[in-house]
């Protein structure tokens, strides 16, 4: 890794704004939020704390952005959908990524972001930009299987908040890792959810539970 006092190799601003928030976004989901500080992403990409100063005066912004950076990625994992996917199919995937060993570093950022979110407006703006962004992208999924018949819920918006309701009930148990992860509490969300759009018992239950 160059030294931080070698010249910054130059790059265009919007280049290097991405630069840096990949880098705080990797910062806040291996070591947590509280570390995304300007000498840290400093650090990581080897330049000047000025530089990122430059860019990010607030470190308050350079912290809601790591945010918004890392749940991007989770989102188009959670709603990436395949050619041949209807709704039903995609909403099994979203259950199976949003509960896999591999959400976990998501879900332990939620909760770090929703705690820290009390001193930081620019993080509570980013957290409600993202649930709500979240929220509607599943809401466009159920109000599709209704309409093709697949669920049978009276207010897809309500089921849609219902279910991002629980999920985030889920990841309290984030910080324990995944063994925490109860099958018997699994399949009472995700049978609350069955029921709430009509669908038999374990339609959704991911293999892995």
């Amino acid at each position: 890794m160059p030294s931080p006092d070698a010249a910054p190799k130059r790059r265009r601003p919007a280049e290097r704004v991405t630069e840096i928030t990949a880098a705080a976004a990797t910062i806040g989901l291996t070591e947590g939020l509280e570390r995304v500080t300007l000498r840290r992403v400093a650090e990581h990409i080897a330049v000047r704390p000025g530089l990122i100063h430059h860019y990010f005066p607030e470190a308050d912004s350079l912290v809601a952005e790591a945010f918004l950076h890392a749940t991007k990625t989770e989102q188009e994992t959670l709603f990436t959908r395949p050619d041949a996917a209807g709704p039903r199919e995609q909403l099994q995937l979203f259950f199976t990524e949003a509960l896999s060993p591999e959400s976990l570093q998501y879900s332990r950022l939620w909760l770090n972001a929703r705690n820290l979110s009390r001193f930081n407006d620019a993080l509570k703006r980013a957290v409600t930009e993202r649930e709500t962004s979240n929220r509607e992208l599943l809401g466009s999924i159920l109000r599709e299987g209704n309409a093709l018949g697949h669920f049978t819920c009276d207010d897809d918006e309500q089921a849609a908040l219902l279910t991002m309701i629980l999920l985030d009930a889920l990841s309290s148990y984030a910080n324990g890792g995944a063994e925490e992860l109860e099958a018997r509490v699994v399949a009472t969300v995700i049978g609350t959810v069955e029921r709430e759009l009509g669908l038999e018992a374990h339609t959704l239950l991911p293999d892995h539970f």
